[in-house]
């Protein structure tokens, strides 16, 4: 049994030239070969797939066929592939990382995160990102377990043993209810009123540790991500603490109410870039430290 010879790169170079030039003699001069070879290489395809791929007869310039039109389209797709590949290679070669991975606090504001990650991927478009979001002292575990190379978290749950430490600001904490809630329709609460009603707090994973910070009320609810905590606020299921920018937009809108509290004021939630002193972060890895560390 005979065996087709393999299609080459080249041969699909050759094709997307002619379908772009239009014609093979353009193709031949962008290629810079002999029109005749520019021909040889399409004859030749075309009797490796079986299919006619340019319609040749009643026209001065060759037409795709059909079938010639969907094989044009699976081969930029190849050859995308294959210039990406070559650039990941070059950022190999240039030290860059075979991936960079982040875990970051869920108090970090999303619009600062994003703004960073969308000129991270322009700078450094062929080198990987792996994005976790964690809780309080996750972000520790995750850097020190050495699932994550950079994190972003608060040193109010971080021991700084063996990491390298960037101090970078913090995200306001404000108390807030539905507008409906006996806090918030009371304006300004007395001392102590503020333990009657049930508050919802961010807390890490009972299995790993059952504190909670900034607990007022007698009655809590924990909950493990702040996306949950902000859908129970708004449904009316108590008050919290939750960060300025998560909620800013639920303020304006009439969602929330900022409450007034004497026995919460909320505060600066800290937050400091991490990694290990032993394995700091390659090129890629550092932009990313340094733009965080500016903004």
């Amino acid at each position: 049994m005979s065996i087709a010879p393999a299609l080459s790169f080249d041969q699909l170079q050759v094709l997307l030239t002619v379908a772009e030039t239009g014609s093979f003699a353009a193709a031949a001069r962008r290629l810079n070969r002999a029109t005749s070879a520019i021909s040889y290489a399409i004859d030749a395809l075309e009797h490796q797939l079986g299919v006619a791929l340019f319609d040749r007869g009643g026209t001065r310039k060759p037409k795709l066929t059909p079938a010639g039109e969907a094989v044009v389209a699976e081969a930029r797709l190849i050859t995308h592939d294959v210039d990406r590949l070559r650039a990941r290679v070059r950022g190999l070669l240039e030290s860059l990382e075979a991936e960079v991975s982040l875990v970051v606090d869920q108090m970090v504001p999303t619009d600062d995160l994003t703004a960073i990650l969308r000129a991270f991927h322009t700078v450094f478009p062929t080198v990987p990102l792996r994005l976790c979001t964690a809780a309080m002292g996750e972000v520790e575990r995750l850097i020190r377990s050495g699932s994550c190379g950079i994190g972003i978290g608060s040193p109010l749950h971080m021991n700084g043993s063996g990491l390298t430490l960037i101090q970078i600001g913090g995200v306001p904490i404000i108390p807030v209810a539905r507008p409906d809630h006996p806090l918030a329709l009371v304006g300004r609460s007395k001392v102590g009123v503020a333990r009657d009603h049930l508050q919802i707090v961010l807390s890490e994973p009972v299995e790993i540790d059952r504190r909670a910070y900034g607990v007022v009320a007698g009655a809590i609810w924990r909950v493990g991500d702040l996306s949950t905590k902000r859908a129970l606020l708004l449904a009316g299921l108590g008050w919290g603490g939750m960060p300025e920018p998560m909620v800013r937009t639920d303020i304006a809108a009439g969602r929330l109410s900022l409450i007034d509290l004497p026995d919460y004021r909320g505060g600066k939630y800290p937050l400091q870039i991490a990694y290990k002193t032993d394995t700091p972060p390659g090129p890629a890895g550092q932009w990313l430290v340094e733009r965080f560390a500016e903004r």
